[in-house]
Protein backbone atom coordinates (compact mmCIF):
# COMPACT_ATOMS: atom_id res chain seq x y z
CA UNK A 1 0.00 0.00 0.00
CA UNK A 2 1.20 3.52 -0.80
CA UNK A 3 2.77 5.48 2.04
CA UNK A 4 1.09 8.69 3.13
CA UNK A 5 3.80 9.56 5.68
CA UNK A 6 7.35 8.31 5.96
CA UNK A 7 9.82 9.34 8.67
CA UNK A 8 13.47 8.31 8.80
CA UNK A 9 15.83 9.12 11.66
CA UNK A 10 13.95 12.25 12.70
CA UNK A 11 15.72 14.33 15.36
CA UNK A 12 14.79 17.48 17.26
CA UNK A 13 16.25 19.21 20.30
CA UNK A 14 15.28 22.30 22.29
CA UNK A 15 18.02 24.18 24.16
CA UNK A 16 20.27 21.16 24.05
CA UNK A 17 17.62 18.70 25.24
CA UNK A 18 16.81 15.95 22.74
CA UNK A 19 13.08 15.54 22.23
CA UNK A 20 13.13 13.25 19.19
CA UNK A 21 16.03 10.82 19.01
CA UNK A 22 16.01 9.23 15.57
CA UNK A 23 12.34 8.39 15.00
CA UNK A 24 11.36 6.03 12.18
CA UNK A 25 7.76 5.34 11.19
CA UNK A 26 5.47 4.81 8.22
CA UNK A 27 1.78 5.57 7.77
CA UNK A 28 -0.18 3.89 4.99
CA UNK A 29 -2.63 5.86 2.91
CA UNK A 30 -6.22 5.70 4.17
CA UNK A 31 -5.44 4.26 7.62
CA UNK A 32 -5.79 5.60 11.15
CA UNK A 33 -2.35 5.66 12.72
CA UNK A 34 -2.04 6.34 16.46
CA UNK A 35 1.12 7.68 18.07
CA UNK A 36 0.78 6.68 21.71
CA UNK A 37 2.86 8.14 24.51
CA UNK A 38 2.89 9.97 27.82
CA UNK A 39 3.23 13.72 28.27
CA UNK A 40 6.68 14.86 27.17
CA UNK A 41 7.28 11.85 24.92
CA UNK A 42 7.58 14.08 21.84
CA UNK A 43 4.18 13.53 20.18
CA UNK A 44 3.32 17.17 19.56
CA UNK A 45 6.85 17.93 18.37
CA UNK A 46 6.50 15.13 15.83
CA UNK A 47 3.17 16.50 14.59
CA UNK A 48 4.50 20.05 14.33
CA UNK A 49 7.41 18.88 12.21
CA UNK A 50 5.19 16.85 9.89
CA UNK A 51 2.79 19.79 9.61
CA UNK A 52 5.70 22.10 8.58
CA UNK A 53 5.50 24.20 11.76
CA UNK A 54 8.95 23.12 13.00
CA UNK A 55 12.15 22.26 11.21
CA UNK A 56 13.87 19.02 12.22
CA UNK A 57 17.49 19.00 13.31
CA UNK A 58 18.16 15.76 11.48
CA UNK A 59 16.58 12.95 9.50
CA UNK A 60 13.96 13.09 6.75
CA UNK A 61 10.19 13.31 6.70
CA UNK A 62 7.92 12.83 3.70
CA UNK A 63 4.22 13.67 3.68
CA UNK A 64 2.11 12.74 0.66
CA UNK A 65 5.34 11.90 -1.15
CA UNK A 66 6.83 15.37 -0.58
CA UNK A 67 9.82 16.15 1.63
CA UNK A 68 8.65 18.33 4.50
CA UNK A 69 11.85 20.34 5.03
CA UNK A 70 12.49 21.32 1.39
CA UNK A 71 8.93 21.73 0.08
CA UNK A 72 6.69 22.81 2.97
CA UNK A 73 4.27 24.71 0.69
CA UNK A 74 3.38 21.56 -1.24
CA UNK A 75 2.91 19.63 2.00
CA UNK A 76 0.47 22.24 3.34
CA UNK A 77 -1.80 21.77 0.32
CA UNK A 78 -2.30 18.12 1.25
CA UNK A 79 -2.72 18.32 5.03
CA UNK A 80 -4.75 19.81 7.83
CA UNK A 81 -3.98 20.03 11.56
CA UNK A 82 -6.28 19.98 14.57
CA UNK A 83 -4.41 20.80 17.77
CA UNK A 84 -5.04 19.81 21.36
CA UNK A 85 -7.49 22.65 21.93
CA UNK A 86 -10.20 23.92 19.59
CA UNK A 87 -8.81 26.77 17.46
CA UNK A 88 -12.00 28.58 16.51
CA UNK A 89 -12.69 32.29 16.21
CA UNK A 90 -14.90 33.27 19.15
CA UNK A 91 -16.13 36.47 17.47
CA UNK A 92 -17.52 34.72 14.41
CA UNK A 93 -20.42 32.27 14.34
CA UNK A 94 -19.87 28.63 13.51
CA UNK A 95 -20.96 29.21 9.91
CA UNK A 96 -18.75 32.28 9.56
CA UNK A 97 -15.75 30.32 10.85
CA UNK A 98 -16.22 27.74 8.11
CA UNK A 99 -16.81 30.34 5.39
CA UNK A 100 -13.64 32.19 6.41
CA UNK A 101 -11.50 29.04 6.12
CA UNK A 102 -13.17 28.12 2.82
CA UNK A 103 -12.24 31.51 1.41
CA UNK A 104 -8.68 31.16 2.66
CA UNK A 105 -8.59 27.81 0.88
CA UNK A 106 -9.82 29.61 -2.29
CA UNK A 107 -12.89 27.42 -2.69
CA UNK A 108 -15.30 28.53 -5.41
CA UNK A 109 -18.42 28.16 -3.24
CA UNK A 110 -17.39 28.84 0.38
CA UNK A 111 -20.95 29.15 1.71
CA UNK A 112 -22.01 25.84 0.19
CA UNK A 113 -18.90 24.16 1.58
CA UNK A 114 -19.72 25.56 5.03
CA UNK A 115 -23.34 24.37 4.87
CA UNK A 116 -22.27 20.87 3.81
CA UNK A 117 -19.86 20.55 6.74
CA UNK A 118 -22.37 21.95 9.23
CA UNK A 119 -24.85 19.29 8.14
CA UNK A 120 -22.23 16.54 8.18
CA UNK A 121 -21.17 17.35 11.74
CA UNK A 122 -24.66 17.96 13.12
CA UNK A 123 -24.12 21.66 13.72
CA UNK A 124 -26.79 23.15 11.44
CA UNK A 125 -29.03 24.26 14.34
CA UNK A 126 -26.07 25.99 16.03
CA UNK A 127 -24.59 27.42 12.83
CA UNK A 128 -25.50 31.04 13.58
CA UNK A 129 -24.37 30.97 17.20
CA UNK A 130 -20.91 31.88 18.42
CA UNK A 131 -18.64 29.01 19.52
CA UNK A 132 -18.52 30.48 23.02
CA UNK A 133 -22.06 29.14 23.46
CA UNK A 134 -21.13 25.63 22.27
CA UNK A 135 -20.49 22.63 24.46
CA UNK A 136 -17.01 21.10 24.49
CA UNK A 137 -18.06 18.37 22.06
CA UNK A 138 -19.66 20.86 19.67
CA UNK A 139 -16.55 23.05 19.69
CA UNK A 140 -14.38 20.06 18.87
CA UNK A 141 -16.72 19.01 16.06
CA UNK A 142 -16.53 22.51 14.61
CA UNK A 143 -12.75 22.45 14.96
CA UNK A 144 -12.49 19.17 13.03
CA UNK A 145 -14.95 20.47 10.44
CA UNK A 146 -12.64 23.44 9.88
CA UNK A 147 -9.84 20.96 9.24
CA UNK A 148 -11.87 19.29 6.50
CA UNK A 149 -12.43 22.42 4.44
CA UNK A 150 -10.85 21.77 1.07
CA UNK A 151 -10.84 17.98 1.57
CA UNK A 152 -7.22 17.44 2.69
CA UNK A 153 -5.74 14.01 2.03
CA UNK A 154 -4.04 13.77 5.45
CA UNK A 155 -5.30 15.06 8.79
CA UNK A 156 -3.21 15.39 11.94
CA UNK A 157 -5.21 15.17 15.17
CA UNK A 158 -3.06 16.08 18.17
CA UNK A 159 -4.78 14.63 21.25
CA UNK A 160 -8.24 15.54 19.90
CA UNK A 161 -10.17 14.41 23.00
CA UNK A 162 -8.11 16.29 25.60
CA UNK A 163 -10.45 17.91 28.13
CA UNK A 164 -13.62 16.33 26.73
CA UNK A 165 -16.16 14.42 28.78
CA UNK A 166 -16.81 10.73 27.91
CA UNK A 167 -19.84 11.49 25.73
CA UNK A 168 -17.96 14.11 23.71
CA UNK A 169 -14.99 11.74 23.33
CA UNK A 170 -17.27 9.11 21.77
CA UNK A 171 -18.60 11.76 19.36
CA UNK A 172 -15.06 12.55 18.23
CA UNK A 173 -14.23 8.85 17.84
CA UNK A 174 -17.24 8.43 15.56
CA UNK A 175 -16.14 11.36 13.42
CA UNK A 176 -12.59 10.03 13.10
CA UNK A 177 -13.85 6.61 11.99
CA UNK A 178 -16.12 8.21 9.41
CA UNK A 179 -13.21 10.24 8.03
CA UNK A 180 -11.10 7.12 7.62
CA UNK A 181 -13.99 5.28 5.96
CA UNK A 182 -14.05 8.11 3.42
CA UNK A 183 -10.41 7.51 2.50
CA UNK A 184 -8.75 10.22 4.60
CA UNK A 185 -5.45 9.33 6.25
CA UNK A 186 -5.54 10.10 9.98
CA UNK A 187 -2.41 10.65 12.08
CA UNK A 188 -3.62 10.67 15.68
CA UNK A 189 -1.63 11.36 18.83
CA UNK A 190 -2.97 10.26 22.18
CA UNK A 191 -1.92 9.27 25.69
CA UNK A 192 -5.00 7.09 26.14
CA UNK A 193 -4.54 3.42 25.31
CA UNK A 194 -8.29 2.95 25.07
CA UNK A 195 -8.49 5.63 22.38
CA UNK A 196 -5.77 3.99 20.31
CA UNK A 197 -7.54 0.63 20.69
CA UNK A 198 -10.87 2.06 19.57
CA UNK A 199 -9.60 3.95 16.54
CA UNK A 200 -6.24 2.88 15.18
CA UNK A 201 -5.40 0.41 12.44
CA UNK A 202 -1.80 0.56 13.62
CA UNK A 203 -0.14 1.97 16.75
CA UNK A 204 3.38 3.19 17.49
CA UNK A 205 4.57 3.79 21.04
CA UNK A 206 6.76 6.85 21.49
CA UNK A 207 8.75 6.91 24.70
CA UNK A 208 11.38 9.50 25.61
CA UNK A 209 11.85 10.50 21.98
CA UNK A 210 12.08 7.01 20.48
CA UNK A 211 9.65 4.57 18.89
CA UNK A 212 10.00 1.49 21.05
CA UNK A 213 7.23 -0.62 19.52
CA UNK A 214 4.80 -0.55 16.65
CA UNK A 215 2.22 -2.63 14.86
CA UNK A 216 -1.42 -3.60 15.02
CA UNK A 217 -3.18 -3.85 18.36
CA UNK A 218 -3.00 -7.65 18.25
CA UNK A 219 0.73 -7.54 17.57
CA UNK A 220 1.38 -5.16 20.46
CA UNK A 221 -0.69 -7.27 22.88
CA UNK A 222 1.49 -10.26 22.05
CA UNK A 223 4.63 -8.21 22.56
CA UNK A 224 3.52 -6.57 25.83
CA UNK A 225 1.53 -9.04 27.93
CA UNK A 226 0.12 -7.76 31.26
CA UNK A 227 2.85 -7.27 33.89
CA UNK A 228 2.78 -7.74 37.63
CA UNK A 229 4.26 -5.59 40.35
CA UNK A 230 4.21 -5.28 44.12
CA UNK A 231 3.45 -2.41 46.44
CA UNK A 232 6.53 -1.29 48.38
CA UNK A 233 6.21 -1.74 52.12
CA UNK A 234 3.27 -4.09 51.60
CA UNK A 235 3.05 -7.65 50.38
CA UNK A 236 -0.05 -7.21 48.25
CA UNK A 237 0.28 -8.11 44.57
CA UNK A 238 -0.96 -5.32 42.32
CA UNK A 239 -3.03 -7.82 40.38
CA UNK A 240 -4.61 -9.15 43.54
CA UNK A 241 -6.08 -7.59 46.65
CA UNK A 242 -4.60 -4.12 46.61
CA UNK A 243 -4.85 -2.55 50.09
CA UNK A 244 -7.73 -0.10 50.41
CA UNK A 245 -5.57 2.93 51.28
CA UNK A 246 -3.38 2.23 48.24
CA UNK A 247 -6.44 1.98 46.02
CA UNK A 248 -7.54 5.39 47.20
CA UNK A 249 -4.29 7.28 47.50
CA UNK A 250 -1.86 5.43 45.29
CA UNK A 251 1.20 3.44 46.25
CA UNK A 252 4.87 3.02 45.49
CA UNK A 253 5.72 0.35 42.96
CA UNK A 254 8.89 -1.53 42.20
CA UNK A 255 9.79 -2.20 38.58
CA UNK A 256 12.37 -2.04 35.87
CA UNK A 257 11.24 1.04 33.94
CA UNK A 258 11.72 4.78 34.27
CA UNK A 259 8.16 5.84 33.44
CA UNK A 260 4.98 4.05 32.48
CA UNK A 261 4.08 4.26 28.80
CA UNK A 262 0.39 4.06 29.51
CA UNK A 263 -1.87 2.72 32.21
CA UNK A 264 -5.03 0.66 32.21
CA UNK A 265 -7.24 -0.35 35.08
CA UNK A 266 -9.64 -3.23 35.32
CA UNK A 267 -12.90 -3.24 37.23
CA UNK A 268 -12.67 -1.70 40.70
CA UNK A 269 -8.97 -0.95 40.14
CA UNK A 270 -7.92 -4.48 41.05
CA UNK A 271 -5.95 -5.16 37.90
CA UNK A 272 -3.13 -2.92 36.71
CA UNK A 273 -1.86 -3.48 33.19
CA UNK A 274 1.27 -1.80 31.84
CA UNK A 275 4.32 -2.73 29.79
CA UNK A 276 6.40 -1.92 32.86
CA UNK A 277 6.13 -0.13 36.17
CA UNK A 278 7.49 3.13 37.58
CA UNK A 279 10.66 3.12 39.61
CA UNK A 280 10.58 2.87 43.36
CA UNK A 281 9.63 6.19 44.89
CA UNK A 282 7.06 7.25 42.29
CA UNK A 283 3.53 7.83 43.48
CA UNK A 284 0.87 6.21 41.32
CA UNK A 285 -1.96 8.73 41.23
CA UNK A 286 -5.32 7.99 39.67
CA UNK A 287 -5.63 4.47 41.03
CA UNK A 288 -9.35 4.48 41.61
CA UNK A 289 -12.57 2.65 40.85
CA UNK A 290 -13.14 2.53 37.11
CA UNK A 291 -16.54 3.31 35.65
CA UNK A 292 -16.28 0.31 33.36
CA UNK A 293 -14.00 -2.62 32.66
CA UNK A 294 -10.64 -1.87 31.09
CA UNK A 295 -11.22 1.90 31.12
CA UNK A 296 -8.10 3.82 30.16
CA UNK A 297 -7.22 6.58 32.58
CA UNK A 298 -4.49 9.15 32.63
CA UNK A 299 -2.04 8.69 35.47
CA UNK A 300 0.22 11.41 36.80
CA UNK A 301 3.49 10.44 38.46
CA UNK A 302 4.91 12.54 41.27
CA UNK A 303 7.87 12.06 43.57
CA UNK A 304 7.04 11.41 47.19
CA UNK A 305 8.88 10.48 50.32
CA UNK A 306 9.65 6.77 50.10
CA UNK A 307 8.77 6.26 53.73
CA UNK A 308 5.28 7.64 53.42
CA UNK A 309 3.63 4.24 53.07
CA UNK A 310 5.83 2.39 55.47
Amino acid sequence: MEKAIEVKGLQKAFKGKEVLKGVDLEVKRGEIFALLGANGAGKTTMVRILATLLKPDGGNAFVNGVEVASQPEKVRHAISLTGQFAAVDEVLTGRENLIMIAKLRHLEQPRQAADDLLKRFGLTDAADRKPSTYSGGMRRRLDIALSLVGKPKIIFLDEPTTGLDPEARIEVWKIVKELADGGTTIFLTTQYLEEAEQLADRIAILHEGRIIAGGTLAELKKRFPPSEGRVCGKTADVRGNLPRHHRQKGGHLNGNGKKPLFQRYGRHARTFHAPYFPQRGHDLHGLRHADRDDAAVRVRLRRRDRDRYG
